[in-house]
Formats: C-alpha cells, structure tokens, sequence
C-alpha cells in the first residue's frame, strides 16, 4: 500500500483513540490525565468536570465533536504543508512554498530533527509569536 495511504489511514485511527481518550477524561476527570505539564488541568477544572454527568449520548456527541476537530486541525495542517494556504502566525517576507513529507532513506542525516519531538518545543515558539502579535 502506498506510504501516504497507510499514514492517512493510520491518521484516522489516531484522532478516533484521542477522541475516546477525551471520553474517558471526561468522564474520569484528574489532574494526572494531562501528559504534558503546559496543559494539566488544576483542581477546580478537575472538580468542575467532575460535577457534569455526562451521559452515553452527551459522550458520544463529545467525541463526534472532537473528532471533527481534530481532523480538521489536520486537515487545515495539510493545507498549509501543501501550500494551498498561507502561514498566518508567522510572518513571511517571501512565498510560502510549503513543505513535503518523504520517506526517509540512506542518504539522509541520522540526527535530522523528528517532528513528533519538534511540536512540544514549537509550543513556545508560537506562543511568543502569539504574544508578540498582541503588543
């Protein structure tokens, strides 16, 4: 099967298991559910979201929802890897060409930066874009 075909479709098994990790959050809300430190929720948004009784229906809009989003988030990164739309953080002095993704082979470096490492780290970099903007 074609590279891009098994990513795309390994993409959609991703954002459903998010979508229902987002279920389960909600419906066993901690403060220990937040993998990365920037977003753990505090005690008060843990206690509010244990107050909320969310039924099988309400969940399963929840994940409909999110799912929706989630996929449109990567659809909305695709564009832009693609060029069909431009940077709107970050701003350009020359024509956003976009990016491509390849399979990697021999030739290239071993230490070449790995996006799934890259993202955590981009967080604040955008957030400074972000701040920047707002002054």
């Amino acid at each position: 099967m074609d590279p891009r075909k098994i990513f795309l479709i390994e993409l959609h098994e991703i954002i459903k298991n998010s979508s229902e990790e987002i279920r389960n959050h909600l419906v066993s809300p901690s403060e220990d559910n937040i993998v990365w430190d920037e977003f753990k929720l505090s005690e008060e948004e843990v206690a509010a979201l244990k107050k909320c009784k969310f039924d099988d229906v309400a969940l399963s809009a929840i994940e409909k929802t999110v799912r929706d989003t989630i996929l449109g988030a990567f659809h909305d990164a695709f564009s832009l890897l693609d060029a069909v739309t431009d940077p709107e953080v970050v701003e350009l002095y020359d024509t956003w060409l976009g990016l491509t993704l390849s399979e990697p082979n021999e030739e290239e470096e071993e230490n070449e930066g790995f996006l799934h490492d890259e993202v955590y780290d981009a967080y604040w970099d955008w957030s400074e874009q972000r701040n920047k903007d707002e002054d």
